[in-house]
């Protein structure tokens, strides 16, 4: 731990001349970020403001999962400065959990976020997973039913995913498991919709779902393109119309040569009309067309003629010269995103 430790600090002070934004918010998160003791975070923001400078009302997130948040540890966190929380629940059903190779229990889901609650945490969100390809929509709906009765502001809900690479992928190509039917899918990603919406919270992006107020400030820059910094490895950057990120090896990482841990990308007119699309038709705020328009105006004519197939069959709709997508065609926005792409 130490030398990571060490490797990021001295990452943080290496692009702070390079980054002169004023910091919004400060997420910690991609792992498990409440692995490092507190003693850890308190040098990590002293070194931070050291270096950046900070708005007033800096939204500061930090991951965590179930069986770390004790009281003292959830103490901890708040005399540090964060005033955000995600924890990684993903199901409040045992026999999910051991699928997902999860090593929290029920109990200890329900009790982190008691816990956060009970310590002082006004802003909790929680993810869960869906189209579980050994569950069934009841029990998923159950989840949901959990969910509801909870002092949560903030859900993630994601459809898992046969990633390259990982222990689901290799348990579906011998046959262990099979793909959900996407009939099933639907159902469960309606069931989401109507639930959620049944209980205050606002759809404000694919996957997350919101209390009024409680939007996700940090996830929220990225999809508006807004410029973001990361650091560790495997930590991804935007700014100045490039792209960067670091290699996700953490023995490369702890070298500390920057050439050789960092790559990029400079993002041309194409690139960023297509990442416009991308980002904006997954948001409830869908894409302003008069600054699609204006980033690259050759591509726009063949854009506009695409999308009326798409506004013809009731996926995409105009309101004040926005391109935004149904909530109910959310569920195919991939397929919407890769035919409007030029």
């Amino acid at each position: 731990m130490e030398p990571f430790f060490n490797t990021l600090k001295q990452e943080i002070v290496h692009y702070a001349p390079l980054f002169t934004n004023r910091i919004e918010t400060l997420y910690f998160g991609g792992g498990t970020p409440s692995l490092l003791k507190s003693g850890m975070y308190t040098e990590l923001f002293l070194l931070l403001k050291s270096y950046y400078s900070f708005n007033t009302d800096v939204e500061i997130t930090i991951e965590a999962n179930p069986d770390d948040l004790t009281p003292t540890y959830i103490d901890d966190l708040l005399a540090l400065g964060f005033n955000r929380i995600s924890i990684g629940i993903q199901s409040f059903n045992e026999t999910d959990l051991q699928e997902m190779g999860r090593r929290h229990s029920s109990s200890q889901a329900l009790q982190s976020i008691q816990n956060a609650y009970n310590g002082g945490f006004r802003n909790i969100g929680m993810d869960l997973i869906y189209g579980l390809p050994w569950s069934s929509t009841e029990a998923f709906e159950k989840n949901l039913e959990i969910f509801k009765t909870l002092p949560v502001n903030h859900l993630s809900a994601y459809h898992l995913t046969f990633e390259e690479g990982t222990p689901f992928e290799r348990l579906l190509k011998r046959g262990v498991y099979q793909e959900m039917k996407d009939n099933k899918s639907l159902a469960q990603y309606e069931l989401l919709c109507r639930l959620t919406a049944n209980n205050g919270f606002e759809h404000y992006e694919v996957s997350n779902f919101s209390q009024p107020g409680y939007r996700s400030r940090h996830n929220s820059s990225y999809w508006n393109g807004s410029p973001y910094i990361g650091f560790g490895p495997g930590s991804h950057s935007y700014y100045k119309g490039k792209r960067s990120w670091n290699k996700p090896d953490l023995a490369t990482y702890n070298k500390g040569h920057w050439a050789d841990i960092t790559e990029e990308e400079t993002l041309n007119k194409d690139d960023l009309f297509n990442e416009s699309i991308m980002l904006g038709l997954r948001t409830s705020d869908g894409i302003d067309l008069e600054q699609l328009q204006n980033l690259h105006p050759a591509f726009y004519e063949a854009f506009s003629k695409k999308q009326i197939k798409w506004l013809t069959a009731g996926d995409l709709y105009l309101a004040k010269n926005r391109l935004i997508c149904h909530e109910k065609s959310w569920f195919i926005v991939d397929s919407i995103i890769k035919d409007l792409f030029i």
